[in-house]
């Protein structure tokens, strides 16, 4: 059996996954990205370089329909999307697989599942979509139409969660046809080998991010922009009156609000909340490894929240908002708290609240270390692998 899965860039916590899928030898499985992409490269949303440091290229098979790129700027442009459908078209009828999944809802994805279907072959979706949000009259008919049209040309469905099914369900997915398979994400021992286990040293990590020693850590990690709302975090932070024991990590920055994040921790001489930019995987392992809890105060507009995914998996306990994808799961399996995203008060609180009561604390660190088992590359792709096969 022969398997391609359609992506349209290098995603990081894709990377180990598709390492794992090809160690399976009961198909043949391989990649197509729409674009290659150089380590280090421009991000748009970022609005700055950035570098993963990982290689997003070993150990599996893939091929890309462009060349080597060094900036993200015009993936998703309409022009570009035409141009990603005509060589994607040319592509299916020059290569034969049994089976093709699509790693988002995009146009060009769904031409080609159309044509698929014509040439009998099996279509699968993984998405993370969801309903959330707040959008006008036509933009609701438009989702609509091109989400039930689009769902009937794929065979299967692979949710990543609740919200997710919910949206499959939404549009007119038949139940039966939906799969859950929680997000697979980036793993410390994907990034580290077996000889660098001392570079996760928490006087070290504190030291080389000039972060106060003696202090308990929360962190937040993301691009400084509209979505993520760096600026209400801090207030909440602020306003919550924690004391000189915690210390609010900020890391991330890029986006429209950097400048003035940087002017507000420096105007205001904040000395219990730390800048600390961009940083790779490498380095955020680091920041999960001394962090008691991480934060995504999202606006409308988040996905799954990654962030939050890859830090259960270090101790660390969950604050998020109720427009965070994976929020009734943090809800659900006991791995944090939520709080209302419209009040920054209910923010506050979940603070106060977390920060206090340190049973509680080291109760959603358990439970989060617990549900990091199936978010892990080989658990998704053993369940990946089960569906693939099956008759």
């Amino acid at each position: 059996m022969k398997v391609l899965f359609v992506c349209s860039h290098q995603i990081q916590n894709l990377i180990p996954l598709f390492v794992e899928l090809n160690k399976k030898k009961d198909f043949n499985f391989k990649v197509i990205y729409w674009e290659k992409l150089t380590s280090f490269h421009y991000d748009e949303e970022f609005k700055q370089q950035i570098d993963f440091n990982i290689n997003f290229y070993r150990n599996y098979d893939f091929v890309s329909l462009s060349k080597e790129k060094n900036s993200t700027k015009s993936f998703f442009s309409f022009f570009n999307k035409i141009r990603i459908s005509i060589n994607l078209i040319k592509y299916f009828f020059k290569n034969d697989f049994n089976t093709v999944i699509f790693y988002g809802y995009y146009f060009p994805h769904v031409i080609s599942a159309i044509l698929l279907k014509i040439l009998g072959k099996k279509t699968i979706l993984r998405s993370v979509s969801y309903n959330l949000g707040k959008r006008n009259l036509l933009k609701k008919v438009i989702r609509y139409f091109y989400y039930r049209l689009s769902n009937l040309f794929f065979d299967e469905f692979w949710s990543i969660c609740k919200l997710n099914t919910d949206f499959f369900l939404s549009f007119g997915v038949k139940k039966e046809k939906i799969c859950l398979i929680p997000s697979s994400q980036i793993t410390k021992e994907f990034i580290f080998n077996e000889n660098e286990k001392f570079l996760l040293n928490n006087e070290k990590i504190v030291e080389d991010n000039k972060l106060s020693k003696n202090k308990k850590f929360i962190l937040f990690a993301g691009k400084f922009n509209s979505q993520k709302r760096p600026l209400f975090l801090i207030n909440s932070f602020i306003n919550a009156q924690l004391g000189n024991e915690w210390n609010l990590i900020m890391s991330g920055g890029g986006g429209i609000f950097h400048d003035d994040v940087l002017k507000f921790i420096n105007k205001n001489n904040l000395s219990n909340v730390s800048f600390v930019g961009y940083k790779n995987l490498r380095e955020m392992i680091g920041l999960y490894t001394i962090s008691d809890i991480v934060v995504l105060p999202s606006d409308y507009g988040e996905t799954h929240g990654n962030v939050l995914m890859e830090a259960i998996q270090f101790e660390c306990a969950l604050i998020a908002s109720d427009r965070t994808g994976i929020y009734p799961e943090i809800l659900r399996e006991q791995m944090g708290l939520v709080f209302k995203a419209a009040y920054k008060s209910d923010l506050i609180e979940k603070f106060k609240l977390l920060t206090k009561d340190k049973e509680l604390l080291l109760k959603l660190k358990k439970n989060g270390i617990k549900y990091s088992e199936k978010i892990k590359p080989l658990y998704a792709a053993n369940k990946m692998s089960e569906l693939l096969l099956k008759k």
